[in-house]
Formats: structure tokens, sequence, C-alpha cells
């Protein structure tokens, strides 16, 4: 009888580590640590391509995953990084993303261009941003972490799970058994451990809706600890109109880069949508637009409606967005949420822990998932190295990716709530815009800072700062001085939400906290209202921003933004730039060859790149 060496490693193979989930945090790990020589098993219960939301980065993001590339030496995660190379490396279906844009819309009115805001992206080649299209770049990911020689099985169902002390047994639908001496739970909010060990922490069983109704419901119910309370309706499209077809001229809203570049937020009274294009370049091949709306619960409870009625519902009360979407048609079923926020009560436990969207989530909103999800798998792949060379996995060795998780969903729960309060009033909003802005400048100079620093020196003892203090919390929440200005403006806003402040005077103590602080650019004059965006950060407006914190900002408050030689920068800006030439020329050359002869070798140059 012939031997069946799969299901004979599967009973006789124990792995290092077992991934469940393939989405591009577990794909991300995944690669890392079979890179770095660990036996890797990653599962999960369906197949890409497929589906999935979590679309736009961050300049902050966009920094992390460069540090992931360099500190683990894995470049693909790198290459997803910036647009230019997530293009030419994994494909030109995602999106470019130049700026966060956000258009302040009131109901049946046209909307004012001097009532939107802009903050840009970093220009070429540290950015800019890009608009992820998922089923390509976790594709892609998983493909990567394959070739460093992770085993995957897809559409596979774990149906026990089984942790001893020294190890995990998987046991799937199908009856075949894995076993590891770690697991990661990366499979987002249907989380498969947290439903095993009744790990929700946040989950609102109860239907009450409203802020009255819920401090009188009795219903055993933890999602009353955050403050977010939100949800979610969102598909694909195609038709979506690009705004600069159908808005103000660009004049008229005075912003650094065209609104369709960007990922564009319509806000207004009790929600806001998105609008994330993957066809909004040159380049471009994919004719999707991702779109959502997100609803405060308070404002909008849950309205039994179809979730594309409700959609429209809501598109027809404001006549741009009605431009917009004219003729917009979804390519998918729509999905629609109930209440978003869920947490854990813990995120670790004896030989298993949780990846970011496993643990938790509070909303969309700025794009901080992303953010959330590389920090915690470098986290993870930091600690899981160190455990299996000292052989500790004791869930003390991983306590502080619970203080991460502690930290970091506080803070995102208090930024976003207090934007759904910001968007009852624009000039509440507007002064809570820049609340948030310096925040996600702050946490992008702290991880520039790193990556600079070690192109600088070349030693790899630097990209351990990429999750420690002030690096470990998102939109700059470890740095000292933004925390008394962000507590001082927290402040207000929940004065503004109990109704002992008007909106009018917080929205004025907010401003004037920004007047005269000495971590941000004095001519940013960030707090004059006129002013609804900041500079470009191109290499001019970088150098300019450079030499104001050199000549204007202490070093205590300096050193940590911008510990990094100018010289350091335009070399790597320089040889970028060499680089994209080089590019085009083969690019041009090649063309040529192949239209005059046949054979040729670019099959060599492939080989390395696979």
């Amino acid at each position: 009888m012939p031997v069946d060496l799969h299901n004979k490693r599967n009973s006789d193979h124990q792995y290092d580590v077992v991934v469940l989930g393939t989405g591009l945090g577990g794909a991300m790990l995944g690669a890392i640590l079979a890179r770095n020589k660990l036996d890797v098993l990653m599962i999960d219960s369906e197949t890409h391509p497929r589906f999935t939301i979590g679309e736009a980065t961050t300049p902050d993001t966009n920094f992390r995953l460069k540090l992931l590339g360099l500190k683990y030496d894995v470049s693909e995660i790198a290459d997803l990084g910036a647009f230019h190379d997530l293009r030419d490396r994994v494909g030109p279906s995602s999106g470019i993303k130049r700026a966060f844009s956000f258009l302040y819309q009131r109901e049946g009115v046209n909307q004012n261009p001097a009532e939107s805001h802009q903050y840009p992206t970093l220009a070429p080649p540290m950015g800019p941003d890009a608009h992820f299209f998922r089923q390509d770049t976790d594709a892609f990911m998983m493909a990567t972490a394959v070739g460093y020689g992770a085993h995957v099985r897809q559409q596979t169902r774990v149906a026990e799970v089984d942790i001893t002390d020294d190890g995990v047994r998987l046991v799937t639908e199908k009856k075949e058994t894995f076993r590891a001496k770690y697991l990661v739970d990366g499979t987002g909010m249907r989380s498969v451990l947290a439903q095993k060990f009744d790990l929700r922490d946040g989950s609102c069983a109860c239907t009450c809706s409203g802020v009255a109704q819920r401090k009188a419901c009795t219903t055993p119910c933890v999602g009353k600890q955050f403050r977010t309370n939100s949800r979610a309706i969102f598909t694909h499209m195609v038709g979506v109109r690009l705004y600069d077809q159908v808005g103000s001229a660009p004049a008229a809203h005075g912003h650094k880069y065209p609104l369709s570049q960007s990922t564009l937020h319509h806000v207004f009274e009790g929600g806001w949508f998105w609008v994330i294009p993957f066809n909004n370049h040159a380049d471009s091949t994919n004719p999707l637009c991702s779109v959502g709306l997100v609803l405060n619960r308070d404002v909008h409870p849950e309205s039994g409606m179809d979730p594309e009625e409700e959609f429209w519902s809501h598109v027809r009360k404001y006549p741009g967005m009605l431009d917009q979407f004219e003729g917009a048609k979804a390519v998918r079923s729509w999905t629609s949420s109930g209440r978003m926020q869920y947490g854990s009560k813990s995120i670790t436990g004896h030989r298993y822990c949780l990846l970011a969207h496993a643990g938790f989530f509070i909303d969309p909103l700025y794009s901080t998932g992303l953010a959330l999800t590389t920090a915690m798998v470098d986290l993870v792949s930091e600690q899981l190295l160190a455990s299996f060379s000292t052989n500790d996995f004791s869930p003390r060795a991983f306590q502080r990716l619970n203080e991460f998780f502690d930290r970091n969903i506080q803070y995102a729960d208090s930024v976003v709530a207090s934007s759904f309060v910001s968007f009852r009033d624009y000039d509440l909003w507007d002064a809570w815009f820049r609340v948030w802005v310096l925040g996600l400048f702050i946490g992008t100079a702290v991880n520039a800072t790193i990556y600079l620093k070690y192109l600088e020196t070349k030693d790899k003892k630097v990209l351990d700062n990429s999750v420690r203090e002030p690096n470990d919390m998102i939109l700059g929440g470890r740095y000292p001085e933004f925390q008394k200005l962000f507590h001082e403006a927290l402040s207000n806003m929940d004065q503004v939400r109990d109704g002992l402040l008007a909106p009018a005077e917080a929205a004025k103590r907010i401003r004037a906290s920004f007047k005269g602080i000495k971590y941000l650019p004095g001519y940013w004059r960030w707090d004059d209202p006129s002013v609804r965006t900041t500079p470009a950060f191109t290499v001019w407006g970088m150098t300019r921003m450079y030499f104001w914190f050199a000549l204007f900002s202490p070093k205590h408050l300096r050193q940590p933004l911008f510990d990094w030689s100018s010289v350091t920068a335009y070399r790597y800006i320089f040889n970028a730039m060499l680089k994209s030439n080089r590019l085009a020329r083969r690019r041009r050359f090649s063309y040529i060859r192949d239209v005059l002869k046949a054979w040729n070798l670019d099959w060599k140059s492939a080989s390395k790149i696979g």
C-alpha cells in the first residue's frame, strides 16, 4: 500500500508556529517567521483572492512597513510601503493616495468648498500612500510567505483547538491534525480563539441605541465601555465619479492635491462616508471604488432597511454626493454591520496570542486599522523570535502585547468618538481635525526618524525602536508634549458631548492650544481657522520643515522627530530618482528589443526577484 506522505507529515510533524488566517497581518507574520527559519503553517477557512476592507494606508503605516522589511529582512513587506513600489512589485490594481481629504456636508445644499480640509501624505520616494486592493496585496503577501518556506492550507476549517503545557493541537473539520509549539490567531472579528476561550470584552449583545437608552439598559453589555458606537454599510462599486469631475473647482478648495487622489471622507452630523478609488492614476487597471457609510448609532440606530436602500437614502441628502454616485453600481453584495466596536479581556494566553483585529476594533475612520496591524505584527514577530531563542513561551513573556493593546484601543476610541462628537458642528470639526493631524504628523516623524537613522548608521539595533516608546502607540500617542494638548482637547470635547460647553467655545479653546508650540512649525499657522491644509511634504516642504526644527525647536522636543542628518535624506531621494530612471530605461530598451528579436535573458532577473 502506498504511503500517504501528506497525512504522515500531519501526524508526525510539529510546526513551530501555526498562524490562523492568511489576511495581510497573518501573511506578513508568516513571511517574517519563515524568513527567520521558523517552521510555519498558515491555515485559512477561505481562499485567495477575496474581498477585504481596510484598504487605505497612512504615512506612519508606510514607515512601519518599511521598518518591518528592514528589521526582519523581508523586502516584499517594504514594497507595500509606498505607492510606486507597490505598483511595480504587486501591480497597478491598487490606487494612489496623496492625501486625506474631508468635505463637510450639509443636508439639501451643495458642499461649500471653504468647509473642506486636506492633509497631504509624503511625496516620493518616501510616499505617497496607497489604496490597497486587498485581494491582490493579501494574495501577494501569502505567496511571499510560501516563498520563504511557510506551509499554507486554504479552505481548511479548524474544529478543535487544544492547548497543552508544551504546545497546541488543532483538528480540522476533515479530521486532520496539526501540532505546533505556538498559535497565533489572525482571523479577525470572528476570532477562533476569542470564541473558544470566551475572550470578547466589548461585543454589545443588546439592541438599544441612543445615550439615554444605553445608560438605562440592564442587559449585560460590555460594549458600554467604548466611547464609539458606530455601524457600517459598504461594498465595491463601478461608475463612482472622481470628485474632481463633479465638485467645485480645485482653486475653490485650495488644497495641495486632487481630491480624487486622496482617501475622500464626506462627513456630516451623525456619520461619514468613505470613497477609496482604485482607478485614480494613469497606470490603473482597476475600475473599482471602495465605498462605505459609517453611522453613529446614537444618532442613526439600526433602521431595519435593506443595506443598499439605506446607503442611497443618505447619499440623496447631499447634492454633491448624489452627483458623484450618479450611475454607480455595486459589483458585490452590500455588507451591513452591527455595532463595530469589540475588544478582548486579553490577547495573550498560554501558547497563543491574537493579532490586532482578532483582538479589537474601533472604527475605520483615519485608516488606523493597518497601522495597528503592522505594529502588532512587529511586536509578535519580535517576541516569537526571542521566545524560540530562549524557549520561554510564558504569558509573562508576551505581556507587552497586552500593554500595547490596552493603550492603543483606549486612545483610538477617544480619537474616533470625539470625531463623531465634532461632526455635529463644522467649527468644532475644524478644531478636532487639527488635533488628529498633529498626532499623525508626530507618529509619522517618529517612524521616519528610526528609518532614516538606520540608513544613516546601518546599525540594526536602531530598528529595535520600532516598537519601543514613543513608537508603541499610533498617532503620536506617547509623545509627552502632544499628550498634554490631546487630553486638554479631549476634555473640551467631552464637555461638548455632555452639554456643558458650546461647540464654538470648545473649538476656540482647541485652536488656541496650537499657538506657539515648539514641536509644530509656526509657519503652518495651525491655530488659524482659515488654514485648512498643511504644506505639501515634497523635498522643498521637507527641507523647510527640517531647518525650522533645527533652528526653532528645543532639542528634547526635536530629537524624537528629526534626529537624522539631512544628507541622509537627500542621498536617499537622489538614489531613488536614479533607480526610477534605470527602471524606465530598462523598460524602453526591452520593448524595442522585443520588437526586433525573440531571445532574451529577462528570466534571469525575474528569477532573482522570485
